[in-house]
C-alpha cells in the first residue's frame, strides 16, 4: 500500500511538473496569433487575421480549459465535435429555357449551448470556381465581388463574372448537367453536387459556417515537441506536420513568455 501511494504521488507530481512547464503564451513568431495556457488548466487563444475553424481572414478569440495527455494538449477537452461546414444544394425550374441560374448564398449561424440557432448571416460567396461535369482548368468559371489580383504567383485564373449579387444568369451549357463542381474558401475546398433533375435551371448551392456559443475550438489538440514548441497542424491520419521545408509558419508555436 504504501509503495502505491508513492508511486501515485510520484506520477501526480510529474504530471503538475509537466504542466507547469507548459503553462505559458506560445505565438507563431506574429502578432496574429497567440495561445495561452495557464497554470488553473484554462487558455486564451487569439487570432488578429486567421479563423482556427475556417481558414479564412477572420478575427478570433476563445476561452476554454485544457488538459495534458502525455505529450498531446487538448483544447476543451469534454466539448463534444460538431459540424463546422454543411451545405444544402437546390434545384428548381425558374429561369427560361435558355438560361441557368445560379445561386450561391453563404450563411453564417450562430448555435446556442442548447443546440438552438439563435441568429444567422446571409453573406455573398466572395470568390468561387464552378464548372459542369468536370472540374478542370479549360471548364472553370469564377464568381467574385472583385477582380482576382494577377501577378506571377497568382496562378491560373478563369474567366469571372464580378457582381454583388447572389444570384447570375447564363446560357445553359449544350451536353445536360449531371454534376456541379463548387471550390471556394467557404467549403474550405472543392465539392462535387449530385444533379437529379435533368430539367432543372435554377440551382442554389447553401454554404453553412456553424458557430458555437459554448466553444469553436473542440477537441483540438497540440503535439509537445518540448517545453518551448508546440506542433498545431494535425492531418486527418492522425499524426501531425512537424519541421520541414513545407511546413506552415501556423503549424508550430514557440514559447513567448510565462502566464501567472
Amino acid at each position: 500500500m504504501k509503495q502505491l501511494l508513492i508511486i501515485l504521488l510520484c506520477c501526480t507530481t510529474t504530471c503538475y511538473a509537466q504542466q507547469e512547464r507548459i503553462a505559458g503564451a506560445f505565438g507563431n513568431g506574429m502578432p496574429s496569433m497567440q495561445v495561452s495556457f495557464y497554470a488553473d488548466s484554462t487558455f486564451l487563444y487569439t487570432s488578429k487575421e486567421q479563423h482556427p475553424t475556417f481558414n479564412r481572414w477572420e478575427p478570433f478569440t476563445e476561452k476554454g480549459q485544457w488538459i495534458q495527455s502525455g505529450d498531446t494538449i487538448i483544447l476543451n477537452p469534454t466539448l463534444s465535435k460538431k459540424p463546422f461546414i454543411e451545405t444544402t444544394f437546390e434545384e428548381g425550374t425558374d429561369a427560361t429555357d435558355n438560361s441557368l441560374l445560379l445561386t450561391f448564398n453563404h450563411i453564417k449561424r450562430y448555435f446556442d449551448s442548447n443546440g438552438n440557432i439563435i441568429k444567422t448571416d446571409t453573406l455573398q460567396v466572395q470568390q468561387l470556381d464552378y464548372a459542369f461535369n468536370d472540374f478542370n482548368r479549360k471548364s472553370r468559371s469564377r464568381i467574385a465581388n472583385r477582380p482576382s489580383t494577377r501577378c506571377a504567383f497568382a496562378g491560373y485564373i478563369p474567366k469571372e463574372t464580378i457582381t454583388a449579387s447572389h444570384t447570375i444568369s447564363i446560357q445553359k451549357p449544350a451536353a445536360a448537367i449531371q454534376q456541379i463542381f463548387v471550390g471556394c474558401y467557404e467549403l474550405m475546398g472543392t465539392k462535387a453536387f449530385t444533379v437529379t433533375n435533368t430539367n432543372s435551371n435554377h440551382f442554389t448551392l447553401n454554404v453553412f459556417s456553424n458557430y458555437y456559443q459554448d466553444g469553436q475550438l473542440r477537441q483540438v489538440k497540440f503535439l509537445i515537441k518540448n517545453s518551448n514548441t508546440l506542433y498545431t497542424r494535425q492531418k486527418e491520419n492522425g499524426r501531425f506536420v512537424k519541421d520541414n521545408l513545407w511546413s506552415e509558419a501556423d503549424s508550430k508555436l514557440r514559447k513567448q513568455k510565462t502566464c501567472s
